[in-house]
């Protein structure tokens, strides 16, 4: 009896310490709780294992301590947590198998992943709920299969080299170059910007800025803080920029009148002013996450990452484009060539509209987010492809940029995983956007030389489509065109008050990079005034209008139409090859063909008069086939205003 006595106090005993262990285990368990909700990672990790040791069977502590350790990037850690889950009860949600396949990614163990995609995937449950997790599920195996043959290939340009005239201590990124690559916009938040609010839980980290530096004699002069009102109070950050460098998109956070958490903003360099930044509205902007825009060299699209409903997973790209009316459309998703289930972003359009360079974490590559690329032909996106290293690396690669030369920029944590510093690398040509045409100069008043704020437009010569319309700066007269390969474009400045100038530029598709300037003098409207029309073109010998000059005699017709009490002589000129005879009457006709184009087309006779005037009016020597192109032409002559 006295046996059986002992052994029920032993038994009460034992239950009694297990109750005060599950109990001491559930207090410490509950201190790791809120040491996560306050962002104290390391406090967390020493409450759990108190909890495991006091109970080694206890299961959320071990799911949470993995988690743990997947935030502070102790991989290795994370995966015993998880295998020691696994043991204790493999049927326990199966979200730990999928914690455990990013561990093992991160470490590059393949084959190991691929077990634990399959043990996910085998746990998941099954049915119309669960398609886009087999999506998922997919991507990583496809990613487990392909990336490793990145990690043999051999690389793709020479080593990128950090620009140490713009890094700091500090997280420096998101770099945008303009087309000629002599100024970068970027993001940092350093100390010396606008919010001057350190944020605890992160070292050097002053709250987000966007800066920029120009480039002199091949060197980057130091860093420029924007001013209100691009900057604030709040995070101001990504900012990108039409080719001209006068219209800018950009994100503010936490504003509360905003759409949703980061929205983004528009902007127009007035002068050497901003304007007021505008939130781009609920068209464009959602509930969620909208961010990291780029906008085409020519203004007329927007692409940007975004996290809101209806993706394939993470973060999804989409682009607005500009309407007939200048409003910018509903966002449309770049579709399942682009985005994985994963997160896709840092998008960045080159110069030429048709290459996008962008971050991802879905496609295979080298571990973290790599930069991959992807071509717009024939109405759809190439399959991207990874740009390989040494751009890409282990760390985490994002926010490319490149100039139309093909000098490009990114931002790196290849050095030091809680830092991102931007990096410099020149691509090969098979890595490069097609090549481009940068042409810029001043437009200014014939008269007073005076810089203008004129209307840039450039149409295709040959279809007359609308590419863009751009705006010389008020201030300094400067404009800047990017032109992609493979068209034949006229290029018009144009001002209330002044004639328009046009000039013709035939970019065939083999073409190389080359910058073009070419200062812009437009005349005063004022009778008795003669202007060159640049793009009218006949046949050889003929009085026939070829189809390409249409376009210039539609901005004739536009200025004589805006400009109701002006009468105009057309005035026909040639070469002298041929006889005296044969090249006035040659001259006449083509005079009189442009008048009868203006008639058709709506203007009056009676503000219409063509002359031709052969070969007796020279503007260049006859002897060189340059001098006699500028001959044959066709002049704008102001007879009443």
């Amino acid at each position: 009896m006295k046996r059986l006595i002992n052994i029920f106090i032993i038994s009460w005993l034992l239950v009694l310490t297990n109750q005060l262990q599950a109990q001491n285990a559930l207090a410490s368990y509950r201190e790791a709780i809120k040491s996560l909700n306050v962002g104290d990672y390391k406090g967390a990790v020493t409450h759990f294992q108190e909890a495991i040791n006091l109970n080694h069977q206890y299961q959320d502590a071990w799911y949470y301590l993995g988690l743990t350790y997947m935030r502070l990037e102790m991989y290795q850690e994370a995966i015993f947590s998880f295998q020691n889950l696994e043991k204790v009860n493999p049927n326990y949600d199966p979200a730990f198998y999928y914690e455990t396949v990013k561990a093992l990614l991160s470490l590059r163990r393949f084959g190991d992943a691929k077990q634990y995609v399959n043990k996910f995937w085998e746990k998941y449950p099954k049915g119309p709920k669960s398609a886009m997790t087999e999506h998922l599920v997919k991507n990583r195996l496809e990613y487990i299969a392909k990336s490793p043959t990145f990690a043999t290939a051999p690389n793709s340009t020479s080593d990128p080299v950090p620009v140490t005239q713009i890094n700091s201590i500090s997280n420096d990124y998101m770099p945008q170059v303009n087309p000629t690559g002599t100024r970068m916009y970027f993001t940092s938040v350093r100390k010396g910007g606008f919010d001057f609010q350190e944020d605890p839980s992160q070292v050097n980290n002053w709250g987000e800025d966007v800066y920029y530096a120009d480039l002199t004699d091949d060197r980057w002069n130091p860093p420029v803080l924007l001013p209100e009102p691009i900057n604030g109070m709040g995070a101001d950050f990504g900012s990108a920029f039409t080719g001209d460098g006068q219209t800018m998109v950009y994100v503010r956070c936490g504003d509360q009148s905003g759409v949703g958490s980061c929205d983004l903003y528009i902007t127009q360099l007035i002068g050497t002013q901003w304007s007021e930044p505008v939130n781009m509205g609920n068209v464009v902007n959602s509930e969620d996450w909208d961010s990291q825009p780029t906008i085409s060299s020519d203004g007329t699209r927007i692409i940007f990452t975004s996290t809101r409903k209806g993706g394939y997973g993470g973060s999804d790209l989409y682009m607005s484009e500009k309407n007939h009316l200048g409003d910018w459309g509903i966002p449309q998703n770049l579709g399942s060539i682009i985005n994985t289930p994963l997160a896709d972003n840092s998008p960045y359009l080159a110069p030429d509209g048709k290459t996008l360079y962008f971050a991802s974490d879905g496609h295979p590559g080298l571990g973290g987010s790599d930069i991959f690329y992807s071509v717009f032909e024939n109405g759809k996106w190439s399959r991207p492809l990874n740009i390989g290293a040494p751009v890409n690396s282990g760390g985490d690669d994002t926010n490319f940029s490149i100039s139309a030369s093909g000098l490009a920029y990114f931002a790196s944590s290849r050095l030091d995983e809680d830092n991102f510093e931007i990096f410099e690398v020149e691509l090969p040509d098979h890595l490069k956007p097609k090549p481009t045409i940068v042409i810029q100069g001043i437009v200014a008043n014939s008269k007073t030389e005076e810089p203008l704020g004129a209307l840039v437009v450039i149409e295709d010569i040959n279809t007359g489509e609308l590419i863009a319309v751009n705006k010389s700066n008020e201030t300094s007269g400067e404009y800047l065109v990017v032109l992609p390969a493979g068209r034949n474009y006229s290029v018009s400045a144009n001002k209330s008050g002044f004639f328009f100038y046009s000039q013709s530029f035939d970019i065939p598709k083999d073409t190389s990079y080359q910058e073009i300037v070419k200062d812009i003098a437009l005349e005063p409207i004022e009778k008795g005034m003669k202007v060159v029309l640049n793009n009218i073109f006949f046949e050889v010998g003929k009085a026939e209008l070829k189809p390409i000059s249409y376009v210039e005699l539609n901005k004739a017709f536009d200025l004589m139409e805006a400009n109701a009490t002006m009468v105009i002589e057309v005035g026909g000129h040639t070469d002298d090859r041929g006889s005296e005879e044969a090249n006035q009457r040659l001259s006449a006709a083509r005079a009189q063909a442009v008048v009868d184009y203006l008639k058709l087309a709506g203007i009056e006779e009676a503000r219409l008069q063509a002359k031709g005037y052969g070969e007796s009016v020279p503007i260049a020597d006859n002897s060189t086939a340059e001098g006699r192109a500028a001959n044959r032409r066709t002049e704008f002559v102001i007879v009443e205003y």
